[in-house]
């Protein structure tokens, strides 16, 4: 007989659990503010309000909105940690962990939206943590991240995926987990298995019907793109242009709290009072970078079409194009994670004119099917991943030394049009 073996119950009535739990309600509770509205416009009284609790309440178990900010990071991380290291330790091929992977994070926010689960925040501002915090996040972030090169350097070895870049196709893995936050809502929550059915169908076998060959791309210049098709209202000002340009790099690599006004009108060699001169405020500034973003997306987009080619070839156009322009010295084009900084006017004109953009590149999606090229699969899941692997395109600078726009643009978006598992062409 095997002898008694005690068990443990931690007690409801330990301070130190009741402590750890609201602790934990108020990570989630700022994580899920931070994406919503952005942490600039979130204040530790708008938490405390949101939940019911004085500000002094907060500030008992954080001490500074910054601070909250790290540990709302640190509790993503581990999440994240945790998805890949299930994964990895499954007796399982490279490429069933990653699925396996992809469903754990699919499940796990689903979770969060039927509400029995924690909120995790998105990773959208880590530059504008101090030198130490930030440090220490971007080192476990690539500890996630070795950890999923890991399995998709297991399916080359097994031959189940194709000898392309490990980092490469981990950084379009990525994309599409970092991206559930952004357009999943409560309907698919409701009835999840065909939504994570489609995006694994995606994942795996791509969206081409056959096995497709990318070639050279003669990518468009914007030299002569007038700039009214940005923004009428500013009648070719191009210094005004340079100021977007310029916040957009600002805005991508510090995020809006990170940004300064002074470091905009430093590298433009103005004062700051040219800039006010041209621009109201930073909040304008960054509205205004989504707008000339959509302006160049829509252009890009339309020129995709122009030629005589299958709907499969117009959306490989449409997301190498928008990939290149990126990398391009006419570049960058600001990216989405920092839509909730924008007023929720300014936020609302953008989303409609970024689904206008969708609806392009839907009706070559829709070409696709017609003429054959494209497989059957859900319209809305592949608009979702695809504007998700655009949208995370410019991290492969953080995993990969070689940045030739053309190749690497190849290699990345291989993983979407002809899927993870390997195919003979």
């Amino acid at each position: 007989m095997k002898p008694f073996k005690s068990q443990s119950l931690e007690s409801p009535f330990s301070k130190g659990r009741q402590h750890q739990l609201k602790f934990q309600s108020i990570v989630s509770e700022a994580a899920q503010l931070f994406n919503w509205q952005g942490s600039r416009a979130t204040t530790l009284a708008d938490i405390a309000g949101s939940m019911k609790l004085t500000k002094t309440c907060v500030y008992y178990y954080v001490k500074t909105k910054e601070d909250l900010i790290y540990q709302c990071y640190l509790s993503s991380c581990d999440m994240w940690m945790e998805r890949m290291q299930e994964a990895n330790q499954l007796s399982a091929s490279g490429i069933d962990k990653i699925a396996f992977m992809v469903k754990g994070h699919f499940y796990q926010y689903v979770d969060t939206l039927r509400g029995v689960a924690p909120h995790f925040a998105m990773l959208t501002e880590v530059s504008a943590l101090d030198t130490h915090h930030a440090a220490d996040i971007e080192q476990r972030w690539a500890q996630v991240f070795s950890g999923c090169q890991t399995m998709v350097e297991q399916g080359i070895d097994e031959g189940v995926i194709e000898d392309i870049d490990s980092a490469v196709l981990t950084s379009g893995i990525f994309s599409i987990l970092q991206w559930f936050p952004v357009w999943l809502n409560r309907s698919h929550a409701a009835d999840p298995k065909p939504v994570i059915d489609g995006v694994l169908d995606i994942l795996l076998n791509g969206l081409a019907s056959q096995p497709y060959e990318f070639s050279d791309l003669q990518f468009p210049q914007l030299d002569n793109l007038p700039l009214d098709n940005f923004d009428r209202e500013l009648q070719n000002s191009v210094k005004r242009e340079a100021f977007y340009r310029v916040g957009s790099i600002h805005f991508n690599h510090k995020g809006y709290k990170g940004t300064s006004l002074d470091d905009i009108a430093s590298a433009l060699e103005v004062t700051k009072g040219a800039f006010y001169y041209h621009i109201k405020n930073k909040e304008e500034l960054l509205y205004q970078c989504f707008k000339r973003t959509l302006g160049v997306e829509a252009w890009l987009l339309q020129n995709a079409g122009l030629a005589e080619v299958s709907g499969l070839k117009k959306v490989e156009r449409s997301l190498r194009f928008l990939f290149n322009i990126q990398f391009s010295d006419q570049g960058p084009l600001i990216r989405y994670r920092a839509l909730p900084s924008l007023d929720e006017k300014h936020r609302s004109d953008i989303l409609k004119s970024t689904q206008n953009n969708s609806t392009i590149l839907g009706t070559y999606i829709s070409q696709g099917f017609d003429d054959g090229t494209l497989r059957a699969i859900d319209v809305t899941i592949a608009q979702n991943i695809l504007s998700g692997a655009v949208e995370a395109s410019p991290d492969l600078a953080h995993w990969v030394t070689d940045n030739q726009a053309s190749e690497l643009s190849a290699a990345y978006f291989n993983l979407f049009i002809n899927g993870l598992s390997l195919r003979k062409k």
